[in-house]
């Protein structure tokens, strides 16, 4: 089973070949460069790097959101290019689970973060049983000072990843009685292989994914110009 997974939700983008389980080739940019002139490029590289072609890909996974708004939409934009006209499953990924599908570590409570502006922040919780990512906690926007009441009460030290790792650990480390640690940052970003490995994992449980065509984002709230339309409309 191949799988080819796309990541662009996010300031990092890339894409990344799994194959049976194994990361077999990975591409990936931090740069802030605009994903709609480096996503298709760096998923054309990674192909040939491991010397196969669109035709080959068993299955796609894309990064579906939480996220930019317009980096999600770009990622779900080119799988849906690159399957067009094909009988090929997708599989759109929580962003947040495939930060999480990249650390899993048993004894933790694995809590990937996206820095959601206003210090909120974009988060999940899983846990790791036997080498099976659980999720405890659904996708969702949290104020850090919700995030950290969810943390206490679990009693169970915490591995944040993700972007919003330095903000949430910054305040973690203010209140001083949650115990965590984070990834190098090297590894704290999104990362197209968690995607890929993620939708392995999915696999593995008998989900068969979707048509191209189905794929939709996943926001967990309006993008800022909605939310201001609709302050401005509650005035009048």
């Amino acid at each position: 089973m191949i799988i080819l997974g796309i990541e662009s939700s996010a300031v990092a983008a890339g894409a990344a070949v799994v194959k049976d389980g194994k990361l077999i080739g990975e591409t990936y940019l931090n740069t802030g460069l605009t994903h709609s002139e480096t996503l298709l490029p760096l998923v054309e590289s990674c192909l040939r790097s491991v010397k196969l072609t669109p035709a080959d890909v068993d299955a796609y996974a894309v990064a579906a959101g939480p996220g930019s708004f317009t980096g999600v939409r770009i990622g779900i934009s080119a799988v849906k290019g690159l399957v067009f006209e094909k009988d090929v499953p997708v599989y759109g990924i929580s962003t947040l689970e495939a930060l999480a599908s990249g650390a899993m570590v048993d004894g933790y409570l694995i809590t990937p973060v996206m820095d959601a502006r206003c210090r909120q922040v974009y988060t999940a919780s899983f846990v790791c049983e036997q080498g099976a990512l659980l999720r405890i906690r659904e996708d969702t926007a949290l104020r850090l000072d919700e995030l950290y009441n969810e943390m206490k009460a679990k009693k169970l030290p915490v591995l944040l990843i993700g972007d919003g790792a330095k903000l949430t650990g910054a305040f973690l480390k203010e209140k001083g009685d949650v115990k965590f640690c984070m990834f190098p940052e090297i590894f704290q970003y999104q990362h197209a292989s968690g995607v890929a490995f993620a939708a392995w994992m999915r696999y593995n449980k008998g989900e068969t994914g979707q048509p191209g065509d189905m794929l939709q984002p996943r926001y967990l709230r309006l993008p800022q110009a909605e939310r201001e339309r609709l302050k401005g409309e509650q005035k009048q």
